[in-house]
């Protein structure tokens, strides 16, 4: 009986192709904005990069996996994990955990204000984008629900509001039309946009805002 051959992938070789993805995103994410989703295609993305079109194939396949590819890279950058570790270290604080939660958003969306106007754009005229938008939202719907549960069975709601309400408008003001409303069109800092959500759904969800109000 033979010993199974296990392929070796060197660290090297691992740097290499991250290097390369990184190229293929930068290219990507330059071309949709110059040219839009439509306008990009994946030669002109490989020229950009420096690389041959298969390459783009075999590290990110098609389009749709390179607009992912750059939403998680979006996400990395607002530093996911970070928020993720830090919620859960907040276990029964729902004010920081809230507060968190909000400045991962916004960290998010700022990064990549650009990227979700396309994408949310593209989905209305695209089925696979409006699946994967619908994914991602529906992803933020479960988070919230489950963080919501978490305040409601510890007592922590606001009286008179139920959890369906809680998750609803919690994941409606948290999403990314709000932000595009109030810091892409009317102008708002980043600051005062953060500060003003996590007072409001504070007050609306857990109930007196504390001294201070929006910056």
């Amino acid at each position: 009986m033979t010993e199974e051959t296990r392929p070796y992938h060197s660290p090297a070789r691992r740097r290499q192709a991250a290097e390369t993805r990184r190229h293929i995103l930068a290219s990507a994410r330059r071309l949709f904005v110059e040219r839009g989703y439509g306008g990009a295609t994946v030669e002109a993305i490989a020229d950009g990069a420096g690389v041959a079109a298969p390459t783009v194939y075999a590290s990110l396949g098609s389009k749709r996996g390179i607009l992912m590819g750059l939403l998680d890279e979006m996400a990395a950058d607002a530093d996911r994990e970070g928020m993720e570790e830090k919620v859960a270290a907040a276990a029964g604080d729902p004010r920081r955990q809230l507060r968190e939660r909000i400045a991962f958003n916004v960290r998010f969306y700022a990064g990549g204000a650009d990227l979700i106007d396309i994408a949310r754009t593209v989905s209305g005229v695209e089925r696979d984008l409006a699946e994967m938008w619908e994914e991602g939202e529906g992803r933020r719907y479960r988070a919230t629900r489950s963080l919501v549960a978490e305040w409601d069975e510890a007592g922590a709601l606001a009286e008179g509001v139920d959890a369906g309400r809680a998750v609803d408008v919690m994941w409606s003001l948290t999403g990314p039309d709000v932000f595009r409303l109030f810091v892409v069109k009317r102008g708002w800092s980043r600051d005062r946009y953060e500060a003003w959500l996590g007072d409001t759904l504070e007050g609306l969800l857990l109930g007196e805002v504390p001294d201070g109000g929006a910056r």
